[in-house]
């Protein structure tokens, strides 16, 4: 009976901060928690901004009076994507999920442009403008960090790029 009891090994007691400590991932992987985190709580901030001017117009349609639950629900799935993305590319190592948080900000980025034209209009608000792009540049920067050569290798694509330019004895092929 003793032999099936074991040893609890000791909850080791961390603040919460530390989940966001570097530890053993790369620098560029760290970056890019930072500045997609950074983007994420600009992005919360523009929820927050645009919230009531949001809801009002959603109320005033008759078509869209009844859908006043989605703005909720979108920012919840909006959170629930985002959060996921981070933990999957800065915490797993998920080589999928880098591609998404990659074409998605390419077309958040694509959006942003197009969006301009309606600026220059004057029917956006100055500080919602500014809010989108502090939330394009975080995410391009941090997107970018994705692409160092230790972010490579934390996604194990360092290995495939070490091998091409050999042949299949190890030499380099001329």
């Amino acid at each position: 009976m003793s032999e099936l009891r074991k040893k609890k090994k000791p909850v080791e007691k961390r603040s919460p901060l530390a989940f966001l400590a570097a530890g053993a991932r790369p620098a560029s992987i760290v970056r890019f928690e930072r500045l997609y985190l950074a983007s994420f709580v600009v992005s919360l901030i523009g929820w927050a901004f645009s919230w009531q001017m949001t809801a009002d117009r959603l109320a005033v349609d008759p078509k869209t009076a009844q859908f006043g639950w989605l703005l909720p629900a979108a920012l919840l799935l909006s959170c629930a994507i985002t959060l996921a993305l981070w933990y999957l590319v800065a915490r797993r190592a998920s080589l999928a999920a880098k591609w998404v948080v990659t074409v998605l900000t390419g077309l958040a980025t694509v959006r942003f442009v197009i969006n301009l034209a309606v600026v220059f209009r004057g029917s956006v608000p100055v500080v919602a403008m500014l809010l989108s792009a502090a939330i394009v540049a975080l995410s391009v920067a941090a997107t970018l960090q994705l692409f160092h050569a230790d972010a490579k290798r934390w996604f194990g694509e360092a290995l495939e790029d070490e091998h091409e330019g050999r042949d299949g004895d190890g030499e380099d092929a001329a």
